[in-house]
């Protein structure tokens, strides 16, 4: 949540966010962009089928202890601009089943990973520029029926928890915020695959809701509480494998740029709900490490490959339950 509703919408609300549309813009844009020309190179290496292949082969994305194959002393994969191939298969598969899995297969569903990669990011996006329509042709009803309203949260209408995240005060809001989703989106959705990417969005979402309620009493809309958990769940990520990533100090400083700086702007301003940015961080980061991927290395395997496994907090949950059976 960047901004506060227009007053002509909330008319107990004072705060005009409309001023603060060009720094937003000239922040986000410069910093994002730079970041994304940089995680170029991870998308276009090996790990760019990391959730991809292991669908391939049959794994599930939550409830399994997964294993990747990779090249040899591959442990800089993260910058490397090479097309080499990742396997997965489950602690119960068999490495030696997988040396002898054509390379033609993999390739293929590489390549496919390349066009739909970000396919939950490109959702959201339309259904934000959608919703902004709906709150145009409705004549602000519902922004009315969906903004973050402290008194009407009260009251029982908790659906604004969510509903907040999907809302934009104005064109402009919703374009800084749609670039932000489209600059820092693809990146999370491809290294931690759909289904964690879609959890970890729609929980920022509405921590960044609950923090926003707790601390910020004017309304309150925008999709940028979500956006900084996207931003935390790839601060997660780096930190984790901080050991295999080149360059990551780099990256987790720019992070930290990215964060500072926008927090900054939402003291020395008014129109901006920092807190709805603080929950969305701190939610989206959570939920990244609970769910990972958090992959650590096991053991070499008989071809040489180096072989990891997904050693998130939920990951050992589900596999302790199974073990109980």
């Amino acid at each position: 949540m960047a901004t506060v509703p227009p007053h002509s919408w909330f008319q107990n609300s004072s705060h005009r966010p409309k001023h603060l549309i060009n720094i937003s813009i000239a922040l986000r844009l410069s910093d994002l962009h730079f970041h994304r020309k940089r995680l170029g190179l991870i998308l276009s290496s090996s790990f760019h089928g990391f959730y991809h292949a292991d669908q391939v082969l049959g794994n599930k994305e939550f409830g399994r202890e997964r294993t990747i194959l990779s090249k040899p002393f591959l442990f800089d994969i993260f910058s490397s601009t090479c097309s080499s191939c990742l396997c997965f298969f489950s602690e119960n598969g068999n490495a030696r089943d997988l040396e002898n899995k054509e390379n033609v297969g993999l390739e293929t569903s590489l390549s496919r990973s390349s066009s739909n990669g970000r396919l939950w990011t490109n959702v959201l996006l339309a259904i934000n520029v959608l919703v902004f329509v709906g709150q145009i042709t409705t004549r602000g009803k519902l922004m009315m029926w969906g903004a973050k309203i402290n008194s009407l949260i009260d009251k029982g209408q908790l659906w604004r928890l969510a509903t907040s995240s999907f809302l934009h005060a104005n064109i402009g809001h919703l374009m800084v915020n749609c670039y932000s989703l489209n600059s820092v989106g693809p990146t999370v959705e491809r290294i931690t695959g759909p289904r964690r990417f879609l959890a970890v969005y729609f929980t920022s979402a509405i921590a960044s809701s609950i923090m926003s309620y707790w601390f910020c009493t004017a309304p309150a809309v925008g999709a940028s509480g979500a956006i900084f958990g996207l931003v935390g769940s790839f601060a997660v990520f780096v930190l984790r494998h901080r050991s295999l990533i080149k360059d990551g100090k780099h990256d987790l400083y720019h992070i930290a740029n990215v964060i500072v700086l926008n927090m900054a702007i939402g003291i020395v301003a008014k129109g901006i709900d920092n807190w709805g940015h603080l929950g969305g961080l701190l939610g989206g980061a959570s939920m990244s490490w609970l769910v990972g991927p958090a992959w650590s290395y096991k053991f070499l395997a008989n071809n040489g490959r180096s072989v990891f496994v997904d050693k998130s907090p939920i990951s050992l949950l589900i596999n302790r339950i199974k073990g109980l059976h």
